[in-house]
């Protein structure tokens, strides 16, 4: 088959899709505006001083605000480069009508952002023209792109058919969607020091925890283990990472240490000198814990480092103390 038919039929699809969509989602808000063609450019330009932090932001006549304060869909392709995904809902800042949506799609390797406008169920013909013409030209040219913006597109039109926002339990609340793991063979810290795989430990184990009251270490039973493989089909699960070194840092009795990478997914929760972060948010000279000669020590942050590598499953645990050891590192649970 042609190939440029099949991009054309993609393109149909995807729009077909994203208009139905929009129809739901804005069947369900409140108040609803009007996107003009005029709108649709002036959004493209917003620029977002940091996409992982700035889910509510103000630009001129408009208001973004991160789709059910969701971290973006993440995508770990075979070619080794990472992709994400953001979703923002558009709002007039006059009225505070909704407008329609921002999905941006960034490529960490080169960094290039592509926004795409999608327009609301009562937007101006003209601003669908736009967004048609983005799939079709924009879409095409960057290897990825089109498959990861159908995926998050048909995954979100599917929740919404199923009659809700988002995934819930069955005692109705809002189950997360977004995994804080580890990969299978992460070390996790025993009792005697010892170490043993992540994948390999059970319900009801005990291993080395922490009480954040005194601020010690102590027994703590595992109350579940999680298994998650990437939503997407054949994709992987991206971990990222922060390179550390001891805090006390070189002495006359000790040379310059080499340092030491910890890994997880980045929005895994460990305890900084300043409290609960996620670890993707860890920065250069902040101080995290590990285990040393059965105590905890302080250790700096080098340098953090957005994607270390991609695993096909991942894993994380349940603790009755709520904090547990990996890699002698200290973690919180999720």
């Amino acid at each position: 088959m042609n190939r440029h038919f099949l991009s054309f039929l993609f393109v149909l699809v995807s729009a077909i899709a994203t208009n139905f969509f929009a129809q739901r989602v804005w069947a369900q808000a409140p108040a609803t505006g009007v996107m003009t063609a005029n709108d649709v450019t002036t959004i493209k330009s917003i620029k977002i001083g940091n996409l992982d932090k700035d889910t509510y932001f103000k630009s001129g006549n408009f208001i973004l605000d991160r789709y059910e304060e969701r971290p973006p869909y993440v995508f770990n392709y075979s070619d080794g480069i990472s992709r994400k995904i953001y979703l923002y809902k558009v709002y007039a800042a006059a009225d505070t009508k909704e407008l329609g949506l921002l999905a941006i799609y960034q490529n960490s390797k080169t960094g290039d952002l592509k926004p795409f406008v999608i327009p609301g169920a009562n937007a101006d013909r003209k601003a669908w023209d736009l967004y048609i013409d983005d799939l079709k030209y924009v879409g095409e040219k960057e290897p990825g792109l089109m498959s990861a913006l159908g995926f998050v597109l048909s995954r979100e039109m599917a929740t919404l058919l199923a009659g809700g926002a988002g995934a819930k339990t069955d005692d109705g609340k809002k189950k997360e969607e977004y995994n804080f793991c580890f990969a299978p063979e992460a070390p996790v810290t025993l009792l005697n020091g010892t170490t043993k795989p992540i994948a390999k430990l059970n319900v009801g184990d005990v291993i080395l925890g922490y009480d954040a009251t005194t601020h010690t270490l102590v027994p703590t039973r595992i109350t579940g283990v999680q298994a998650h493989a990437p939503v997407a089909p054949d994709t992987q699960i991206g971990l990222s990472g922060v390179w550390l070194t001891p805090a006390e840092g070189l002495t006359a009795a000790r040379t310059l240490p080499e340092p030491m990478l910890f890994e997880a997914t980045p929005n895994h929760p460990v305890l900084t000198a300043t409290g609960r972060k996620p670890l993707g948010d860890v920065q250069t000279g902040e101080t995290l814990y590990r285990y040393e000669s059965g105590t905890l020590v302080p250790y700096h942050v080098a340098r953090p480092s957005e994607t270390t590598r991609s695993v096909n499953v991942v894993y994380t645990l349940t603790t009755d103390r709520g904090a547990f050891l990996v890699d002698d590192m200290l973690v919180l649970d999720k």
